[in-house]
Order: structure tokens, then C-alpha cells, then sequence
């Protein structure tokens, strides 16, 4: 399944790396595209958005799920 995220507070490089580690957590096999500029993070993978909101949201970071 195909997922996107606005992190509207990821501003830089290490943010983005932050992201993409937490990412991993739960899904260490998801595919991941960040782009930092449009604060967009796009996740192919079979766990559900919720999951992935949550690992983003506990480095500090406050996703939300894009339609």
C-alpha cells in the first residue's frame, strides 16, 4: 500500500534521517521517499498509515496522513 505524510516540521537533512529511521522500526523493509522541501514523506509498504504516524511522531516530529 502507498502512503503519503505532510511533516510540515521536518526542516533539514537530519530531520529527514530522523524520519526515514523511524520508519524503519516497525517496517524495515517499507520503502521510503522524503522530500524535505514539500515536507513530504511517501511510504510503500503493507502496515497500516496509523502505525506509521506514530513511529514518526515519537522521534517529535507531527505527521499527518495526506489523501
Amino acid at each position: 500500500m502507498k502512503m503519503e505524510f505532510a511533516v510540515q516540521d521536518m526542516s533539514c537533512g537530519g530531520c529527514a534521517n530522523a524520519v526515514a529511521r523511524a520508519i524503519a522500526g516497525p517496517d524495515p523493509a517499507a520503502k521510503v521517499d522524503i522530500d524535505v522541501s514539500a515536507k513530504i514523506v511517501k511510504i510503500t509498504s503493507t502496515l497500516p498509515p496509523a502505525q506509521f504516524v506514530a513511529a514518526i511522531a515519537a522521534p517529535g516530529f507531527h505527521p499527518s496522513v495526506r489523501d
